[in-house]
């Protein structure tokens, strides 16, 4: 064992040492261990991390505190007497003074990797245990005195034997002042305020913090950085009190520490005596207060007054109605700024109050802070207003001679005062035809004498009744309201009168006059039909109105069929006329005067239906004959251009009229006739006025038209033909214009001439015949005299006209008549010959030769040249074509170079085209030249031309496209370099040399660019062996697509491009399994609740993802283990609790952890389940991750109770929920409803009270208490008014509904006879442990006896048995190897088998208790040693148990 400083050497047990060493090692130097390996009631933790503590709700902080290696030490320390010290290898020494009723002494405890020690000091008895080869021995070596005051000589005696140097520890500093300020509105997870502390001796530190008050804050142990997790609330709490601890593992120290809350504007004010709802009379004078309102904020104290402001009024239209005032700082006052009217304005009006704030800091930014709240002001209506008619004015007809009694209408008024509605009572005030109508007091009118529509025409046959209405009751300033209102009446019209006949217009008729029944009138005879007869003036006339005075007319009479009356209906009034119906019967000669009689008849009326009218009609005589001529036509003849004066015919007509009726005038129609004839008016003698405008061959014939009137006017008319006779004078004239088109070397051209002579037909003036005048070409025609047909005398030769005349020949031919004198006219008949083609192109040679360089531009390569001898274009124009060879390349052109000589040029096709040697080096052309006949005939010759092609290097290479597939590489591989696939190339040039060049190169993941990253994982030599580079760089999952950008290069190419075309080179990736799974980071707390958690309750998530594709990224998750953590320390494996279940969305799984089997609800700690994601690759790679499930026990159970019945809680749950959760800021649970007489949901539907079970928890796994929840709930309004409108009404007892008195009855008997037999259990516990204990001590003296007489060599190298006290199988002691008498079987000693639980829970139940006093303490050493019983023996013993601990009956807490 090293030993630092000074040493003192270790020596066998029965070395001689002198009392003054001992007492100098004593007070050698002491060192801290820089760890301590003890178990402390359960397994040690000793690898327990900082953030671990932090996660753990202040309450538990100690719990696992104590649980950490360091920490045990300062509990060891805090239970133990100083000093605590330790020897620079790690063991600890722990001194502690012990006493009951019957001894006092003292314990010394050694703590060692090497070996154990326990001395006692009433007893003197020291144990050793050592370890060798992973086991421990434990013997009885030694026994001092049995005072206290022998503890220097046995603290000596360790010294010496463990050999160590040991030294003083120096106790942590906590620096700094005890109070810091924290805003109210300071962020959770915000850092506070940091833990200074110093330690003299270096050593690292551990930090914390407990108290009431330490829920609010997180302690990180390692730094004490301190964080807020719980919302500070200066108005619920403004000063928080805690401890801070600083441990170095040796010993912990605290200091009182307040926080001091600083108030922020986070609260706004509240209003008071809510609802607000007045009553206002509406004739309130303006600045009444009608309302006042108070609300108050609860920063700063409630000090701060609020400003109160009307912020919006409803309606809208009367906002400016009501103003507000402050009276104080609380309450304001709401007065009327106007007047109110219940019928004009608004009956209800809804303020909105804005209380607002005088502002302050929230969130680092000064804010103002408002509420707002509801004023109703309902208007009440007082009588102050008359009544009102209802649909006033009233208008209602009654037909006349209506019965005495008869319902007219309803008049109906109303209170104008709406709120009110006063009773209404009516009259008639006044009527403008008295005593016809009267009304009763319900507004009733009814007729009260006879009415005759006729009568009352003056005042438009209607009455006008003045109606009052009035308000049975008063109004407000004690007189009769009243309102007046006009009813008309109509009186409607029966059928009671028949229709009459009056002599007068009926614009300007007397209707009240009498009737006349004989009238007078005129006609001319023989008047056209429906002449009306005139000087008649007839009016009938029927008083009644409408349709009922409405009748009918007709005539009767002698002479009723000649005449007829309209209109044959009248409504009321109309004018009567008389017309004709038959024009011949009205004849002067036959009859002077007719007499008819008109019917006017009322069809409605059964009897004294008609009145009658007789009409006397004189007729007047007309002329009625007209001249007549003896024929209807009248022949004529006269030669052409006759002289002037000329006498045609004379024909006269006859009148049987007499005097002015039989005096005959003539003329003659039309008046165009009259420039060439004329007629004697008297006689009718028809003479020639114009001869010079007679001319047949213009006009041959005249119509006209010969009248007769007589002195009436009364007219007669004849017809007249006027015929002219012929004489000879037209000249002949040729028809048309003569210019023909013949065709040379035609044999027969004949042409005939038309002529006309407009002369009569048929003598000698219209008799032609024809002659040929002499002229250059006339020799080769002859003509017919008499018929005019011209002929040639042999072909025409276009060649042989004069090219100038441009092939025309003109023949000029005489026209002349037979008559006296003759008459002739000449016309020219001009011949166009037109050019045959009958001349073909000749080339100016048969072959032509020309030179062309390959990949040369430019069109031009030689010309050939042709001609034809015809002389038109159209038959000389000679056209080239290639009608052999060249194979498209080529195209021919042809040029003009004067008439009939062509040019034919020829040229590449494409002007872009370049020949190339390696693929044709000559060509040979047939050039063919042709002329464009008439008529599809034509020409043709042909001509060879060879076209020679000159080599030039100028074909660019190319790629052979079947060497371009897709590649195919897998990721990850270890070859290195390696070629992959061999691309090819060709030229079409004789000579070249090739090159593969690299141009670029793409990178590509999943269709998207991803860079240049794959840009060296390829490879192109210049000879086209593509290789993969790097291959073990080459990565699905950044790259599953390489395409290479590539081309060829012909180092020898002279002209052209010396490139191929660029090209693609696919390079697939294919995926390997190289990924193992990833879990990703959930920012979130998982909490499970044991009583809520059902079977496929979802608790916890994982959520992973595989950077591979396919079904290497395909996940699948598994639960390894599910281990328990308990607060008190320990573990537990648990079994199929959990499962888990897996889903994927867009390439992330999440894994569901459900509860598999029901959850233990007494287990207090954590779940720590580790989850396993494995891929589906081959072979499959897998990842773990550990999460921590918190468990929430009952004790942060909360009950509510409620008035309202189990459905209707039920139904009511969300709202609870939501308002629970606004309350808190918490995830709310509901364990259960249960109706509250303690059965769930079975009740009767009429009971009336629930509860309902809930947990609040927060995201890091804390709960709020029931305390907690009544406060916040208590704080909020909002929240505790909504939950009452729920039903809410208060919490339950301690979580717990009280049961009936049968059941407390019954718990009460349960309860006394489980306390009586663990009375007797203890009892009967006791009495085996002392036995056991006195045999263990006798046992333990013997053992000491022994060691002292044997030397100290012997006992080394005994092994101890790790955690027993048992012996080896010879029945040796393990430390002494020698027989023994043991009397009792040691391994049944109970305290061999104890479970030295510490059971935390009940400490941290016990929070008055920190310590056990020092009986309480001594009672928990092992009853091994006879003396004392503590939990630290077992820590000693290194032995593990597993027991079930009863927290009720457990005794053996720290």
């Amino acid at each position: 064992m090293a030993v630092i400083g000074s040493s003192i050497a270790a020596q066998p047990l029965n070395a001689a040492r002198s009392t003054s060493e001992l007492r100098r090692a004593a007070e050698g130097t002491w060192t801290k261990p820089a760890r301590a390996e003890c178990q402390l009631c359960h397994k040690m933790t000793p690898n327990m991390t900082p953030n671990k503590v932090q996660k753990v709700p202040g309450r538990l902080l100690k719990r696992i505190q104590l649980r950490d290696g360091s920490n045990t030490s300062a509990k060891l320390a805090q239970e133990w007497q100083q000093p605590l010290v330790a020897l620079s290898d790690g063991t600890l020494i722990f001194c502690r003074k012990y006493g009951d009723w019957a001894t006092e002494g003292w314990a010394i405890v050694i703590l060692s990797n090497e070996a154990h020690f326990r001395l006692f000091g009433t007893s003197g008895r020291m144990i050793v245990r050592r370890r060798k080869d992973e086991h421990y021995h434990e013997s009885s070596v030694m026994s001092t005195g049995t005072h206290g005051g022998k503890m220097i000589r046995l603290l000596s005696l360790l010294l010496f034997l463990l050999g160590g140097e040991v030294t003083a520890n120096k106790r942590p500093v906590i620096n700094g002042g005890a109070l810091v300020v924290i805003p109210e509105d300071t962020p959770l997870g915000s850092e506070v305020f940091k833990i200074n502390a110093t330690d003299g001796d270096g050593d690292p530190l551990t930090y914390g913090i407990i108290g009431p008050d330490s829920f609010y804050f997180s302690c990180n142990v390692n730094t004490g950085q301190v964080t807020l997790v719980v919302p500070l609330d200066f108005e619920n709490r403004d000063l928080l009190s805690i401890n801070l601890t600083v441990s170095d593992a040796t010993e912990t120290v605290r200091k009182p520490f307040h926080i001091k809350v600083e108030d922020c504007n986070d609260n706004a004010p509240v209003f008071y005596g809510m609802p607000y709802s007045v009553e206002v009379n509406e004739n309130t004078p303006p600045g009444s207060i009608i309302c006042k309102v108070t609300a108050e904020d609860h920063d700063n104290g409630g000090l701060v007054p609020v400003t109160f402001t009307i912020q919006e009024v409803v309606p809208s239209s009367d906002s400016d109605l009501f103003y507000i005032i402050a009276a104080d700082n609380r309450i304001a006052d709401i007065k009327l700024n106007g007047t109110l009217d219940f019928n004009s304005k608004s009956t209800f009006y809804q303020l909105t109050i804005n209380a607002k704030d005088q502002g302050g800091t929230f969130h680092n930014a000064f804010i103002y802070q408002n509420t707002t709240a509801y004023v109703s002001v309902r208007v009440v209506d007082i009588p102050n207003l008359d009544p009102e008619f209802i649909g006033a004015p009233y208008v209602s007809s009654i037909s006349e001679h209506s019965p005495v009694g008869q319902f007219v209408l309803k008049v109906s008024a109303i209170d104008a005062d709406r709120g009110i509605r006063d009773e209404i009572l009516y009259y008639i005030e006044s009527s403008s035809k008295s005593n016809l109508f009267n009304i009763s007091m319900d507004g009733e009118i009814r007729v009260a004498g006879d009415i005759d529509r006729e009568a009352l025409l003056e005042d438009g046959e209607q009455i006008i009744l003045q109606v009052v209405a009035q308000e049975k009751m008063p109004n407000i300033h004690g007189q009769n309201a009243t309102a007046n209102t006009s009813v008309t009446i109509r009186v409607l019209d029966i059928d009671d009168n028949k229709p009459k006949f009056y002599n007068c217009d009926v614009t300007d008729c007397n209707f009240t006059a009498d009737p006349v029944d004989k009238f007078f009138g005129e006609i001319e005879e023989h008047s056209s039909v429906r002449v009306p007869v005139a000087n008649l003036t007839i009016t009938a006339h029927d008083p009644d109105k409408d349709l009922n005075g409405t009748f009918n007319l007709y005539l009767r009479g002698k002479y009723a069929d000649h005449f007829t009356v309209i209109p044959e209906r009248i409504i009321n009034t109309g004018l009567v006329q008389i017309l004709v119906k038959d024009s011949v019967s009205i004849d002067y000669e036959i009859v002077h005067q007719m007499e008819v009689e008109v019917v006017a008849n009322d069809t409605s009326l059964p009897t004294d239906c008609c009145s009658f009218a007789f009409v006397t009609i004189d007729l007047i005589d007309i002329n009625d004959h007209t001249p007549e001529f003896a024929n209807a036509t009248y022949t004529l003849e006269i030669k052409e251009h006759s002289p002037d004066g000329a006498i045609l015919a004379t024909i006269t007509a006859t009148d049987p009229d007499t005097g002015v009726y039989g005096k005959i005038t003539y003329s003659l129609l039309p008046e165009s006739i009259l420039n060439l004839f004329q007629v004697d008016s008297s006689n009718g003698t028809i003479r020639v006025v114009n001869g010079d405008l007679l001319d047949r061959e213009r006009t041959s014939l005249y119509y006209a038209t010969l009248k007769a009137q007589d002195g009436m006017n009364a007219t007669g008319t004849t017809l007249l033909e006027i015929m002219l006779l012929d004489i000879n004078d037209c000249i002949p004239v040729a028809i048309g214009v003569y210019n023909i088109f013949v065709k040379e070397d035609v044999d027969h051209v004949s042409i005939q001439i038309e002529e006309t002579d407009n002369d009569e037909s048929g003598n000698n003036n219209s008799v032609i015949e024809y002659e040929i005048l002499p002229s250059e070409y006339s020799g080769n025609f002859s003509i017919n005299v008499t018929t005019g047909l011209i002929t040639s005398v042999g072909p025409l030769d276009r060649e042989a006209i004069d090219i100038s005349q441009e092939g025309r020949i003109v023949l000029t031919v005489k026209l002349y008549d037979l008559g006296v004198p003759s008459l002739s006219s000449t016309v020219n008949v001009t011949i166009n010959v037109e050019d045959l083609n009958d001349n073909g192109p000749i080339f100016s040679q048969t072959k032509y030769t020309f030179y062309v360089n390959e990949s040369t531009l430019g069109p031009y390569v030689g010309s050939v040249k042709a001609s034809d001898h015809d002389q038109t274009e159209l038959n000389n124009r000679i056209s080239f074509s290639i009608s052999q060879g060249g194979s498209g390349n080529f195209i021919i052109r042809g040029e003009k170079e004067a008439l009939g000589q062509y040019l034919g040029v020829l040229t590449f096709s494409d002007p872009n085209l370049k020949l190339n040697y390696e693929e044709q080096n000559m060509y040979t052309l047939i050039i063919e030249a042709e002329d464009n006949g008439v008529e599809g005939q034509s020409n043709t010759a042909n001509a060879t031309v060879i076209i020679e092609v000159l080599d030039l290097n100028d074909e660019p290479p190319y790629i052979d496209p079947t060497s371009l597939v897709d590649l195919y590489i897998s990721e990850n591989t270890t070859d290195g370099s390696r070629k992959i696939a061999t691309l090819n190339a060709t030229d079409p040039d004789t000579r070249h040399d090739l090159e593969f060049q690299q141009l670029a190169m793409s990178c590509f993941k999943n269709g998207k660019d991803v860079g240049n990253i794959c840009y060296d994982w390829l490879w192109l030599a210049p000879d086209g062996e593509l290789f993969a580079n790097h291959t073990e760089d080459i990565d699905y999952e950044v790259c599953d697509l390489m395409v290479m950008l590539l081309r060829v290069e012909d180092k020898l190419t002279f002209l052209g491009n010396r490139y191929s075309q660029s090209v693609n080179q696919r390079v697939v990736i294919e995926d390997a399994n190289d990924n193992t799974p990833e879990f990703l980071d959930i920012e979130k707390a998982f909490v499970v609740i044991p009583e809520t958690a059902v079977i496929n309750t979802e608790v916890a998530s994982v959520k992973a993802q595989d950077k591979d594709s396919g079904d290497n990224a395909v996940l699948v998750f598994s639960i390894e283990t599910v281990e328990f953590l308990f607060s008190s320390g320990g573990t537990q494996q648990l079994g199929n609790i959990l499962s888990i279940t897996t889903t994927s969305e867009n390439g992330i799984y999440t894994g569901s952890i459900r509860v598999a089997s029901n959850l233990d609800k007494t287990l207090k700690g954590q779940y720590r389940v580790t989850v396993k994601a494995v891929d589906s690759g081959t072979p499959s790679l897998s990842a773990i991750r550990a999460i921590t499930i918190f468990t929430i026990d009952d004790s942060f159970r909360v009950v509510l109770e409620f008035s309202r019945s189990v459905d209707e809680t039920t139904e009511n749950m969300p709202a609870i929920l939501q308002q629970l959760s606004l309350a808190t800021n918490a995830t709310v649970f509901v364990a259960g409803i249960e109706s509250a007489q303690g059965s769930k949901r079975a009740v009767r539907a009429d009971d009336q009270k629930s509860t309902m079970t809930v947990y609040c928890i927060y995201n890091n796994g804390t709960a709020i208490t029931s305390d907690k929840l009544y406060r916040l709930i208590r704080d909020n309004n909002d929240v505790l008014s909504t939950l009452i409108g729920l039903g809410f009404r208060g919490f339950g007892a301690g979580g717990q509904i009280t049961q009936d008195d049968n059941n407390q009855f019954l718990g009460i008997i349960v309860g006394l006879a489980a306390l009586l037999v663990v009375v007797i259990i203890v009892m009967i516990s006791t009495i085996v442990c002392m036995r056991k204990s006195h045999a263990r001590k006798v046992r333990a003296i013997k053992a000491s006896k022994i060691a002292k007489a044997l030397p100290g060599e012997i006992t080394e190298g005994v092994e101890a048995i790790p955690g027993t006290n048992k012996f080896n199988a010879d029945g040796a002691n393990p430390i002494l190897n020698i027989e023994l008498d043991l009397g009792t079987d040691l391994s049944s000693s109970s305290s061999d088998r104890i479970s030295i639980n510490s059971n935390y829970d009940n400490i941290l139940e016990n929070k008055n208790t920190i310590s056990q006093n020092m009986d309480d303490d001594t009672s928990s050493l092992s009853k091994d040693s006879g003396v004392v019983n503590e939990p630290l023996a077992a820590a000693l013993g290194g032995r593990e148990y597993i027991s079930y601990c009863n927290s009720t009956l457990d005794t053996s807490d720290l």
